[in-house]
């Protein structure tokens, strides 16, 4: 799982190492894309509206909370990169305390204040209530997203981008099944839709804790975990 970028090729290098994180950072966009091509094959035009808008609200969110944890992949990468391990293990513990407090505030914070944003969005009428629907369900899991992202930063900062690669990959195809199955089968719209992206991405970082329990590498977590 850990790669040493530090020595070879430095073209391999970073070519070995951005070309996966790309690839998952593209397939982290198609949630939305997903969910707007099953709701439109299902829904009436208020259902596609609400995804619509709120998409683009999610992806605005995700975009900052990947820009935020480049900034942990920056730290772990460092103390990786000196083989100073214990350093790396204090880095991550930091960061998995301050992003997941900052996650569970900030998705109260939206909550709260998740009509005035559907408003900002200037919704139409008829689409307000599914969108609040919508949003409500997604801004609940932002917390599993966010911890989709602290675990890959710090996949990332060992020189690993292809699992996180991997977990949103497995993320897509499900979110992919469960639209389907919530807007096609149950006919739940925006609802569903919202429901199966976020059922998605609490199911990737599952798979994603799995793998870090298999690899036992004490300096990812605090050692209580691992045991």
């Amino acid at each position: 799982m850990e790669k040493n970028l530090t020595t070879g090729s430095v073209l391999k290098s970073i070519l070995y190492f951005s070309l996966p994180y790309l690839l998952s950072y593209f397939l982290q966009t198609l949630y939305g894309m997903a969910d707007l091509f099953i709701i439109g094959q299902f829904e009436d035009i208020s259902s596609i509206t609400a995804v619509s808008i709120g998409s683009q609200v999610m992806h605005m969110i995700t975009v900052m909370i990947v820009g935020l944890a480049m900034g942990a992949t920056v730290n772990i990468g460092q103390a990786i990169g000196a083989g100073n391990k214990k350093k790396a293990a204090k880095d991550i513990g930091n960061t998995v305390t301050l992003f997941m407090m900052l996650a569970i505030a900030g998705a109260a914070g939206l909550l709260f204040f998740i009509k005035p944003i559907v408003g900002m969005m200037s919704t139409p009428q008829e689409a307000v209530h599914e969108t609040v629907i919508y949003l409500t369900i997604c801004f609940l899991g932002i917390p599993f997203i966010t911890a989709y992202n602290i675990i890959s930063s710090i996949f990332r900062g060992i020189g690993d981008s292809k699992s996180p690669m991997y977990f949103i990959a497995a993320a897509c195809a499900i979110n992919i099944i469960l639209d389907y199955l919530f807007i096609g089968g149950l006919h739940m719209g925006a609802a569903g839709a919202a429901l199966g992206t976020t059922c998605s991405q609490t199911i990737s970082v599952l798979i994603a804790l799995v793998v870090i329990m298999k690899k036992r590498q004490e300096f990812l977590f605090p050692k209580m975990i691992l045991r």
